[in-house]
């Protein structure tokens, strides 16, 4: 399908995320913080932040970038849930997505590229915590990511002298 001016009307690429990809995917990610819209934090991280976090801290199982003529529009991660050996086999999905191009298909198809190599992976388990507050969000990650709220957090996030219930998803992974 095409717009009139001939463009595809979705160009997008997703492939791994690459250490170049950085710059972008923390411009991303500080545009979600600024928007309350990340339950990560409302600071803004550097790039070397972020490379700590996706590559280092706690390593990621996969991660990814959606691509558009060129540029990064969006940015998943499947991040280990904690250091214990006890859940090495549970990851916490992160997804964002640069707000001009949210509503287009590029988070589904970030999300199932992701989910589908959560069972290479051998993953049993993928978390998400998301805002109780933002029905759009969850409704994607229940509609178009098959997670299903399994609890909240009441009260857990704090900003602006305000407090917000994060909820907790999941997806059991079948084998």
């Amino acid at each position: 399908m095409q717009t009139e001016t001939g463009r595809p009307l979705m160009s997008y690429q997703v492939r791994p995320l690459r250490a170049d990809d950085l710059p972008s995917v923390t411009e991303i990610y500080n545009a979600a913080c600024r928007a309350k819209e990340s339950t990560q934090g409302t600071r803004a991280r550097s790039i070397k932040e972020m490379r700590h976090f996706i590559f280092e801290e706690s390593p990621s199982f996969e991660s990814y970038t959606c691509v558009d003529e060129g540029a990064v529009v969006g940015w998943t991660a499947l991040t280990r849930f904690r250091l214990s050996e006890d859940v090495r086999h549970t990851a916490e999905m992160s997804l964002y997505v640069q707000k001009s191009f949210r509503q287009k298909g590029i988070g589904s198809h970030l999300a199932h590229t992701l989910l589908s190599r959560a069972r290479i992976l051998k993953l049993h388990c993928i978390s998400a915590f998301v805002f109780k507050d933002m029905p759009t969000s969850v409704s994607f990650a229940e509609r178009k990511c098959g997670l299903s709220a399994v609890g909240y957090l009441p009260e857990v996030f704090s900003y602006g002298g305000r407090y917000y219930d994060v909820l907790i998803l999941e997806k059991l992974i079948e084998p």
